[in-house]
């Protein structure tokens, strides 16, 4: 009986648990149901996942060429006029795309270099052993896509050394020193930039020479054949060893490239027509070879420039006017070569044109000799020639009594602006104080432009400039006597301020001893003024002497050749 229950216990057990998985498997299929409601697509359906839209791609920019040339720039370069033939210049660009620094460059040298430099990284250049000159210094910029600078930076400047120091001379021991010399005259003073002077009494046709400032006196007249009157002097700006004078009274030249331990004449006379006479006379600075140059009058408006090349002595005359560009007939009473002659080939003249049907006028005529071909071509530049006078004034045509020019240390012919010119004339008669035209006057002409500079009441027959045209001093000689107090002699200008549209004058107040044409001259350093005075007509024991000023002009004192 027990065993019958157990084994209905059992049977009720395994009928419970048929009967738990009846009851479960209906709770999962009911599970699952929901499930495949909940989520038919993943359970019951799949369906392809389509992708998110995507951005459109931006169209690709294509950059705009760069065409716009770099600005190129000088940052460092020579002043104007330099003494030294090294030099150096720097510079920089800007673009507006490529770096500075990934900027390339190109120069190039005008006077040195044939051509543009490649193109280099390179922002500076030396110039080494340059001759001297006037030079023009280009320099342009590339950037990286090839861009170049039309318009190059630019630089204008001149070289002009000074000239190579000699040994000194062995001066002779002079017997005598010329102090007193009776029935002469000091009608031309010439002094080279190492204070050697010479002089010329022209009546009496005599040339001395002093090693020592005027200190002392040497007569070297022999070896000139010329009769008097000898009418001018000059000597190398460059050189004092060359001195030429004219003689035969305006007809002949004498040259001494010696120092004036001999003379020979230079043949000129043969060349001059009738009645033409030697007025004005200059020697060149030297540009490998050297020239010397005449103006010369016939009265009529028919004068003639005459150029004589040299090569130790001359080798002929020709006639750089008679026919040459820009030439008209006038006479010629002042002529002076440029001190930077060797680069810009100029020769200024002031000559006086013919009487009626012609026009009377008094003019500045400019040259350009040609070096190579010995050739000179007349007033090329715009506004050439100039009237020297005041707008609206008259001035004289030929013959002048009195001309003279007097050039800054900086004048250059082909820079018009630094054309400037002293200028002075006078066409009354020798002696007279007041005739004739009365614009006389010292003038300055800035390239075109004519100041009259209004020393008055004397008329003028020298000029004497000492300096660059921005801070310079001139002198002015009058052509007669006149009484200062104790003292009487011909007066002597100064002003320090020539530049002026109104310069400040100041009169000696001890002047120059002599009867009259106080000619006029500065030292090397500018530190001393010189002047020989003379008569209008010959004559003695008037006093005539060649003087010296170590303040400007304010007062003289007599050194030598004195006629008592």
């Amino acid at each position: 009986m027990f065993l019958n229950n157990y084994a209905r216990i059992e049977a009720l057990q395994d009928h419970g648990n048929r009967l738990m998985k009846i009851i479960i498997k209906p709770k999962i299929l009911i599970s699952l149901c929901l499930v495949s409601l909940i989520l038919p697509s993943i359970s019951c359906n799949p369906q392809p996942i389509t992708p998110p839209p995507s951005l459109p791609t931006p169209p690709t920019e294509v950059p705009a060429p760069d065409t716009i040339q770099p600005e190129t720039v000088i940052t460092s370069a020579p002043n104007e006029t330099i003494d030294d033939n090294k030099v150096t210049f720097e510079w920089t660009g800007s673009d507006d795309k490529t770096l500075t620094t990934n900027l390339t460059y190109s120069y190039y040298l005008e006077g040195y270099d044939t051509d543009y430099s490649l193109f280099t990284t390179d922002t500076t250049k030396t110039y080494t052993d340059l001759s001297d000159g006037t030079y023009t210094f280009y320099v342009k910029s590339r950037d990286e896509a090839g861009n170049i600078d039309p318009t190059p930076a630019t630089i204008q400047f001149t070289i002009a050394t000074p000239p190579p120091e000699e040994e000194p001379p062995v001066i002779t021991p002079v017997a005598g020193t010329l102090l007193i010399v009776p029935n002469s005259d000091v009608s031309h003073i010439a002094v080279a930039y190492n204070n050697i002077i010479y002089a010329i009494d022209s009546p009496h046709a005599r040339i001395y020479k002093s090693d020592h400032g005027g200190i002392g006196w040497t007569d070297i007249s022999k070896g000139i054949g010329g009769a008097a009157p000898w009418g001018e002097l000059a000597i190398a700006p460059d050189d004092p060893r060359v001195v030429a004078v004219v003689t035969n009274g305006g007809t002949e030249v004498y040259l001494s490239t010696d120092g004036g331990n001999n003379f020979g004449a230079t043949g000129l006379s043969g060349k001059l027509g009738g009645g033409e006479r030697v007025k004005c006379l200059a020697v060149s600075p030297g540009y490998g070879r050297r020239e010397i140059a005449v103006g010369t009058s016939t009265g009529n408006g028919n004068g003639r420039v005459w150029v004589n090349i040299m090569n130790g002595f001359p080798v002929g005359w020709e006639d750089m006017s008679t026919g040459a560009t820009g030439w008209s007939n006038a006479d010629i009473f002042a002529i002076e070569y440029s001190s930077g002659f060797v680069s810009d080939g100029t020769l200024l003249a002031i000559a006086a044109t013919g009487p009626p049907p012609a026009t009377e006028d008094t003019y500045l005529y400019m040259g350009a000799r040609d070096l190579g071909g010995n050739t000179a071509t007349w007033n090329n530049s715009a506004g050439y020639p100039v009237e020297i006078s005041q707008s609206g004034q008259d001035t004289p045509g030929t013959p002048l009594t009195y001309a003279d020019i007097a050039l800054p240390a900086d004048y250059i012919g082909t820079m018009p602006a630094k054309r400037h010119v002293y200028a002075c004339w006078s066409d009354n008669p020798p002696g007279v104080a007041t005739a004739g035209d009365p614009n006389d006057d010292v003038y300055r002409v800035d390239n075109t432009v004519c100041y009259r500079l209004l020393v008055r009441t004397d008329a003028i027959c020298s000029l004497a400039h000492y300096g660059v045209f921005s801070r310079g001093k001139l002198l002015a000689g009058a052509t007669i006597p006149s009484t200062t107090g104790l003292f009487r002699g011909p007066q002597v200008y100064c002003t320090f301020n020539p530049q002026s549209t109104c310069p400040t004058w100041q009169s000696s107040q001890k002047p120059p001893t002599g009867p009259g044409q106080a000619r006029v001259a500065w030292s090397a350093d500018g530190k001393a003024a010189y002047c020989g005075t003379s008569a209008a007509a010959s004559g003695s024991g008037d006093q005539s002497a060649f003087s010296v000023s170590t303040n400007d002009g304010f007062t003289w004192n007599q050194i030598g050749l004195i006629d008592l």
